[in-house]
């Protein structure tokens, strides 16, 4: 084969498959488009991380949405940004020796009345009861990513109530400092444009 036939088949190969491969690869390997990833990266405008350490208590009677006790926010947001927030805490119920079957929290991690995340915590049990009370504990975490806000002022809080009044006196307890049990807020506000 001579130099100039070896050549000019590089050539007319070059000329097919790199037309071939720009069109067909993001068909086959649709992951590779830079629009897919550029939706899940981000640049950390600001973060700022708050600790509870104030007592917040709800009985099993209340059965309206109320804002945990000292447990909100607010943070100033630039704009074409989205925030981030994990709200960590760890939860006791404590349950009357008279408290039967079934008892329900729902907690709700609320950005400006506009966007939420909930979790609810529960224990139900069918058997006897034993002793005075029961004596649960639950790690509670929500982690809420709201999408592109404008920029302001947003206020983010932490709402909760029961979905059970059950019989006795039955409470769920966030905050202990001799076991250094706290809540708190983690936020952080990501540039997407």
């Amino acid at each position: 084969m001579s130099a100039k036939v070896f050549f000019a088949s590089v050539i007319v190969s070059i000329l097919i498959l790199a037309p071939a491969t720009y069109f067909l690869l993001p068909v086959l390997y649709p992951n590779m488009k830079s629009d897919v990833t550029d939706d899940v990266t981000g640049i950390v405008l600001q973060s700022e991380y708050i600790l509870f350490d104030s007592e917040a208590l709800i009985y099993d009677n209340e059965l309206t949405y109320q804002m945990m006790p000292n447990t909100t926010w607010l943070i100033e947001t630039q704009g074409d940004s989205s925030l981030n927030i994990l709200f960590s805490a760890v939860g006791h119920m404590y349950l009357n020796g008279a408290w039967r079957e079934k008892s329900e929290y729902l907690i709700d991690l609320v950005v400006g009345g506009t966007r939420n995340r909930a979790v609810i915590h529960a224990f139900h049990d069918f058997g006897p009861v034993v002793g005075d009370y029961r004596y649960v504990s639950f790690d509670l975490t929500i982690n809420l990513d709201t999408g592109i806000l404008i920029a302001g002022t947003h206020n983010i809080s932490v709402y909760w109530r029961s979905t059970e009044d059950a019989v006795g006196t039955n409470y769920f307890f966030i905050y202990d400092p001799t076991m250094s049990y706290h809540r708190s807020l983690l936020i952080q506000e990501i540039y997407r444009g």
